[in-house]
């Protein structure tokens, strides 16, 4: 990446292109990987339009406005977030949670939609499918059908790579 890089060509050649490039790999292999990224970009683009980037703890206004964004239940989009997000981001992989009285599994493949959808498997466990590369492509359309965003976005900085000589 060149040093006067715009914040757009970084975030194409640090997210889109790696994410595209991650499609690549053998039997969809980078799909965690891919769906890694779409979190981090969601939660980034939502604490952006909340304005809620840094130095607040509640997560209320971003899971709210994505929840509304993306037409989902609040609490399901939690739910989500839950075992999408604080299970790949912490652990590599969704976690599966038991809430109340209910338990919540995840399922990701190119049969399912960009958006979390729930599917009752019994009467107290029920399945959060999401296909993981169309939710990255969502997530990827919503920052470029906002570049002016990526401006606001800059509270933690697309930093500059910059190339020094190696000596011989």
């Amino acid at each position: 990446m060149k040093p006067d890089a715009t914040l757009w060509e970084r975030f194409d050649g640090w997210f889109s292109q790696p994410i595209e490039k991650l499609k690549e790999c053998p039997e969809g292999n980078g799909a965690f990987l891919a769906m890694s990224a779409a979190l981090f970009l969601c939660e980034r683009y939502y604490r952006t339009l909340t304005d809620t980037q840094d130095g607040q703890k509640d997560s209320q206004p971003f899971l709210d406005a994505a929840a509304r964004d993306l037409a989902i239940d609040p609490e399901m989009f939690k739910m989500f977030w839950k075992v999408y997000r604080h299970g790949i981001q912490h652990q590599g992989m969704p976690k599966d949670r038991k809430e109340c009285d209910c338990a919540y599994r995840w399922n990701m493949s190119a049969a399912f939609s960009a958006k979390p959808t729930f599917h009752d498997i019994e009467a107290t466990t029920k399945e959060i499918r999401i296909d993981p590369w169309k939710f990255a492509d969502l997530i990827k359309e919503k920052w470029q059908h906002n570049p002016d965003l990526l401006q606001k976005a800059t509270l933690h900085a697309f930093g500059e790579v910059i190339q020094i000589p190696v000596s011989s």
